[in-house]
């Protein structure tokens, strides 16, 4: 059975909407980018799609109550929900500078949770 499955690009500022006709979870064709970005972005969005998880961290013995960290590199889409479960459980403490990395490749999330803010008292 073939299907067609709509993925917009975020590969460069154009923003082509890209179909791909997909049969047995293959891609057959891809149609409607621009570039050849475009093909590469869609491509991998389809197969594994990414994103960098950003969140907040609970603080102890700081005025500011959240401390707002994103991940070093991408993670894998299907993993976003179990790694916000992950961070939940931890606690930061100040001084803390942007940049910093706060959770050193956590246990299940693989990669560097980073202060996107500095916590200084």
């Amino acid at each position: 059975m073939t299907t067609k499955e709509k993925i917009i690009c975020v590969g460069c500022p154009m923003g082509c909407r890209v179909t791909l006709t997909i049969s047995n979870r293959e891609v057959m064709a891809v149609d409607g980018n621009k570039c050849k970005q475009g093909e590469k972005y869609v491509l991998e969005e389809y197969h594994n799609p990414v994103r960098i998880l950003t969140t907040t961290l609970l603080t102890q013995g700081s005025s500011q109550r959240l401390l707002p960290v994103r991940t070093a590199k991408p993670i894998p889409k299907a993993k976003m929900m179990s790694a916000v479960r992950i961070l939940a459980k931890v606690r930061v403490k100040p001084p803390i500078k942007i940049g910093e990395v706060v959770a050193a490749k956590p246990s299940g999330i693989e990669v560097d949770v980073m202060a996107t803010a500095d916590l200084l008292s």
